[in-house]
């Protein structure tokens, strides 16, 4: 620090001295004069007022300089004393910042311009090293783990990070090697001692991963993730795996799919979606669809809507959100839209949300001639623990050629297995009535109920690819009619590409559709970009 602050004392000190030293000899001259020159000390008055107003101007001018000087060093010492503790932590909170929002690019020159003011900074090359890791740059990410533990090998966090991503990439021994040498260093070590249970589950050494674990347990009895590895050896299951990139809601979607039944009706859908988080109580998201709709050959309808909806965040489990909309019709004619919404998050692993809406109701050519709409009130529940998924859906709404309806559905759905393949099983009821039954080109039976088993599986290829196979099958009854045959398959399929997300799905169905058809099928194809 000092070697920074001299150069400029010694400018201003090499200024200064000739000031000093020359008015120094003069003041003596001037203001003590010998003994032996008594004709000095008669001078004329005039002469002592010359003299002593050289004197008040010369020691100003010396006052001054130094005051100048000890700005100058005061200026340069203070940033010398606290530059680079803070400026690396800004720097590692605005780019985790940009993490939150998947601005990984913007993130990563954050923090390479700050490694250009501080070299060599061991905080910002592991945090340059973990963006590299949500970016799935995961090669250039262990180049600089690596890096940093050469030039420092006992860096805990360097250390911590490398054996999650080699834990990631299923590399357990050399990962169970790093999370060891953090717990010698210190058995404390939570993080460290929650990776080498994990991965010994993984790797399926129970007994030694039952070992680890009660000696974890003993340090961190309060230690969430610990209890639920104790659950899972105790289930005999294995851990969810763990997320490799940060969750955002910042993306662009373009979407389109195609509908086609056994009656002949026909859905051509297309739309684009944007959702932009505003700060971190604020989201918004932006919706325009175009669907175009016709029977066989027939001449075509198309319905055009926007939706804009934001929601706000008023506590850690409170949030409200509102949106407005508009429709036009196939006769041109304009309907408003809107959706209020009151959203619970009590626990961690349970949504609870409900609101009041309106919407269009345009499932068939037919339909297109009524402009109907429906209003009224709805309720959705999730919760989704380590392995269960439980979701219900209530719907009460009033529809505006005077029908009314109700329904009900839930589903249940147990995933068993491993990161990369699980097979799930389940259940799936519904439930629909109105309170009349019209010919205008919805379907509106007195009752309907289905009861569906689900069975399938989900596995992964690498990084790149997510698939997903369901087949449902069961019975419906129509109008309290005897239970008939039921079910439908769905097939979806996932290509992650960095930012970029494409989806590939497709489903039939042998049930009762919305269009009254009983045999259908829908292509559907997106694009996400993620920003």
């Amino acid at each position: 620090m000092m070697a920074e602050t001299g150069p400029s004392w010694r400018l201003a000190t090499m200024r200064l001295s000739p000031q000093i030293h020359a008015s120094s000899g003069r003041t003596q001259r001037h203001l003590w004069p010998r003994i032996s020159e008594p004709a000095a000390r008669i001078g004329s008055s005039t002469g002592r007022w010359v003299v002593n107003d050289e004197v008040m101007i010369r020691s100003s001018i010396f006052c001054v300089s130094l005051a100048f000087a000890a700005i100058l060093l005061a200026g340069e010492v203070q940033p010398a004393h606290g530059q680079e503790g803070p400026s690396v932590q800004q720097s590692i909170a605005a780019a985790q910042a940009d993490l939150r929002h998947r601005r990984y690019s913007q993130a990563i020159q954050t923090l390479q311009e700050a490694l250009k003011r501080f070299p060599g900074n061991s905080q910002l090359r592991v945090e340059l090293g973990r963006t590299y890791v949500y970016e799935r740059r995961d090669g250039r990410a262990l180049e600089i783990f690596r890096g940093v533990l050469r030039d420092d090998p006992s860096n805990r966090m360097a250390k911590i990070e490398l054996a999650r991503l080699l834990s990631f990439r299923e590399k357990y021994e050399p990962s169970n090697q790093l999370f060891r040498e953090v717990l010698a260093a210190d058995p404390n070590d939570e993080a460290a001692a929650i990776g080498l249970v994990r991965n010994l589950l993984l790797q399926k050494r129970k007994d030694e991963a039952g070992s680890e674990l009660e000696l974890a347990l003993a340090r961190h009895p309060n230690s969430i993730r610990l209890q639920e590895y104790k659950d899972d050896l105790q289930k005999n299951q294995l851990p969810l795996p763990e997320a490799h990139e940060i969750s955002a809601l910042n993306r662009v979607e373009a979407d389109a799919s195609y509908f086609s039944d056994n009656a002949g009706n026909r859905v051509l859908s297309a739309g684009q979606r944007l959702d932009v988080e505003m700060g971190r109580q604020v989201t918004n998201s932006l919706r325009i669809d175009e669907k175009s709709l016709w029977v066989s050959q027939g001449p075509k309808a198309n319905i055009f809507t926007v939706n804009d909806e934001g929601r706000v965040r008023l506590a850690r489990w409170l949030f409200v959100a509102g949106g407005a909309g508009i429709v036009r019709f196939a006769d041109d004619s304009n309907r408003a839209l809107y959706r209020g919404t009151l959203i619970l998050h009590p626990f961690q692993s349970v949504w609870l949300q409900g609101g009041f809406s309106r919407i269009p109701i345009t499932p068939t050519f037919r339909s297109t001639r009524f402009d109907v709409l429906a209003e009224g009130w709805w309720s959705r529940l999730d919760w989704q623990l380590r392995s269960w998924r439980i979701s219900a859906d209530f719907f009460k709404q009033h529809f505006s050629d005077s029908n009314r309806t109700q329904r009900e559905d839930a589903e249940v759905l147990r995933w068993i297995g491993v990161s990369h393949f699980a097979v799930g099983l389940g259940y799936q009821y519904t439930h629909s009535s109105f309170s009349r039954t019209f010919s205008h080109g919805y379907f509106s039976p007195n009752q309907y109920h289905s009861h569906l088993g689900l069975g399938g599986f989900r596995f992964a290829a690498g990084k790149i690819y997510r698939g997903e196979f369901i087949a449902q099958f069961g019975a419906e009854s129509l109008l309290q009619t005897p239970y008939q045959t039921a079910w439908q398959t769905t097939a979806k399929n996932r290509f992650i590409l960095g930012r970029w997300e494409v989806g590939a799905d497709y489903t039939y169905f042998h049930l009762a559709q919305p269009t009254g058809a009983f045999r259908a099928q829908v292509e559907r194809f997106s694009l996400v970009y993620h920003f």
